[in-house]
């Protein structure tokens, strides 16, 4: 698990577009305006717990949850929590959802990072438990099929709506 408490105004992140998150290069004047449509169109329905799933093999959910967060104490001033449950075993998903429990009792609203339902079978079982679900897609790499499928072993229910992350699927780029 990885819980990071946000304490603190972070400086802008990297550009987001409605329900699309863009990574790489410098911060711009329209950065907080596509912020703000983003945290609106997440916030469609009420919840405290956000799964970021991978909707295929190799998409990048930590940045995101983390980059979430912050835009959520940002917006809000609420306290947030990120969990990085990627590579979570079958064997401990009971324990980490008590965690994650006591975090939202704790008044926290909780992002939960988590891999594609392809690479970690744990993932369907955790995001049926958060409040909702968004899907992380990368640009001309998660195909229809894979996007569907997990969507329908979640429950299409459960789902705010799609994040479009660029090629390569990671927000910011990896460092050397």
């Amino acid at each position: 698990m990885n819980e990071n408490p946000v304490s603190e105004p972070p400086p802008p992140p990297p550009t987001s577009s409605n329900l699309a998150v863009y990574g790489g290069g410098p911060p711009n004047q329209g950065d907080d305006l596509r912020l703000q449509q983003l945290w609106l169109a997440l916030e469609k329905r009420p919840w405290r717990s956000l799964a970021l799933l991978a909707g295929s093999k190799g998409v990048g959910t930590l940045d995101v949850a983390d980059l979430l967060a912050k835009i959520a104490w940002w917006y809000s001033g609420e306290p947030t929590s990120v969990f990085d449950l990627r590579d979570l075993s079958v064997r401990l998903v009971d324990h980490q959802l008590r965690e994650l429990k006591q975090q939202l009792a704790a008044g926290d609203r909780v992002f939960v990072s988590l891999r594609s339902t392809f690479e970690n079978p744990s993932a369907v079982r955790v995001a049926q438990a958060c409040d909702a679900v968004a899907l992380l897609v990368a640009m001309g790499e998660t195909d229809v099929k894979s996007a569907e499928g997990t969507i329908n072993s979640v429950g299409r229910e459960r789902f705010l709506g799609t994040i479009l992350l660029p090629t390569g699927g990671r927000v910011r780029p990896s460092s050397p």
